[in-house]
């Protein structure tokens, strides 16, 4: 499994990541792409994706208190996919409605949350299985000491 000190290290770089690329997120303004003829949903899609920069923070934050957490590496994987779907949608509208250069720090940040989603893809794989084989290890010695007490002959009280 990846050490812990890696996971607790890849945390804080997407902590990093995320305010990086938000303080670029918030300059945006979608409602003027729309008067320029860009799709509405670029305000909405601003909006998520401000909200979920900061989910994919928390969630990068939790992992990193717990690495063990199977439940803290999902959440963080699943913002980190989320997130990065939403950035290239919206480096998409600021290259076309806003500024070419804008969209090339937005695929910048993507670029380095590729690196964090790869590896917190494999962390999660790696924990699952490491779950799944501690509770077969529990299941395992469970029956063996259930059979232990079935099998015990009475005392005879």
């Amino acid at each position: 499994m990846i050490p812990r000190w890696q996971v607790e290290e890849l945390s804080q770089g997407v902590v990093q990541n995320m305010e990086t690329a938000r303080k670029v997120v918030e300059q945006l303004r979608p409602q003027e792409w729309v008067q320029d003829g860009a799709p509405s949903a670029y305000i909405d899609q601003h909006q998520s994706l401000l909200q979920e920069m900061e989910q994919v923070s928390l969630a990068a934050q939790a992992l990193g208190r717990d690495p063990e957490s199977l439940t803290y590496a999902v959440d963080a994987f699943l913002w980190l996919d989320r997130t990065d779907a939403l950035m290239g949608s919206i480096a998409a509208g600021a290259r076309q409605y806003y500024n070419a250069a804008v969209a090339e720090l937005l695929d910048s940040a993507r670029n380095r949350n590729s690196d964090g989603i790869a590896t917190v893809k494999q962390y999660l794989r790696q924990l699952a299985e490491h779950v799944e084989g501690s509770m077969r290890v529990a299941h395992r010695e469970a029956q063996r000491c259930r059979a232990a007490i079935v099998s015990e002959p009475p005392d005879g009280r």
